[in-house]
């Protein structure tokens, strides 16, 4: 991950892909566009944004209306919750539900069926206006909290090395925190980029481009050597891989942390990619 200089001009050395696997909404891959996607959905109702919010809102609630009557029960407001969650969860901008709840799903579901007896005044079903009113005002009062300079592995330029440091470590050390969601969340997508072939597992020539984006993100703030060793990077192929010649997600991932971990204990240990 390099200097995105913008995302427009890292576009090509970091995230560079024949065929984008995101389409066109740079929101749902790209932290920084979430921020200014759910500021501008928050601030201009009549704008592209808060239409697209809508929409995603509003289909989240269709998938849990099971029996398709335009209402939703208690327990679905609780899979609903869930689910429209994950976006944010996904950058590392809301807490999961164990954090939230203390790892008790008794206090989950106590939680949300008060809040949904708070906007349904009592009533047994849930309607959509109902949703996105609650919605509406509970993303508008998040939206006011982002912080607009916390590390952004898409845009580094905007944190400087010592904030990035401490990011990156708490990363590492708590891997219930959003520093280690944000993290996950880049990884994966920079996976997903390099396979080309679409089956989740990528050989030797994609993980060399797949290494190259990656390393940018230490060499941006002068953590790493420029340039790279083509036997040392097959070596470190080979080691991670024991799938006959490919790396899964979960093999990279791994490989990252311990990586990442031991360069942040000691900036002089092997394994420069």
């Amino acid at each position: 991950m390099l200097s995105t200089v913008s995302r427009r001009t890292s576009v090509v050395q970091v995230r560079a892909f024949a065929a984008s696997p995101w389409g066109a909404d740079s929101w749902r891959h790209d932290k920084d566009a979430f921020k200014a996607w759910t500021t501008a959905a928050t601030t201009n109702p009549v704008g592209n944004e808060a239409r697209q919010l809508y929409g995603f809102l509003s289909i989240a609630f269709g998938d849990v209306d099971t029996n398709k009557d335009g209402l939703i029960t208690a327990p679905q407001f609780d899979r609903l919750c869930e689910k429209v969650a994950a976006l944010p969860r996904r950058y590392g901008m809301a807490p999961s539900w164990q954090v939230e709840y203390a790892n008790s799903i008794e206090a989950r579901t106590a939680a949300r069926k008060t809040m949904f007896n708070t906007i349904t005044g009592g009533a047994d079903k849930m309607s959509l206006d109902q949703w996105c009113g609650f919605t509406t005002k509970h993303i508008t009062a998040k939206v006011a909290t982002i912080d607009y300079k916390k590390c952004d592995f898409n845009h580094l330029e905007k944190t400087n090395s010592a904030d990035f440091l401490k990011y990156i470590t708490l990363a590492v050390e708590d891997q219930s925190s959003g520093a280690y969601a944000s993290l996950y969340e880049f990884c994966l997508c920079l996976f997903v980029e390099a396979d080309a072939s679409c089956k989740g597992k990528i050989n030797f020539a994609q993980f060399d481009n797949l290494a190259d984006a990656a390393a940018a993100v230490p060499r941006f703030y002068g953590f790493a050597p420029e340039g790279k060793c083509e036997a040392t990077r097959k070596e470190i192929f080979d080691n991670i891989s024991c799938h006959d010649g490919y790396i899964t997600f979960d093999d990279f991932l791994s490989w990252t942390l311990k990586h990442t971990a031991a360069h942040l204990k000691d900036p002089t240990a092997k394994a420069t990619v």
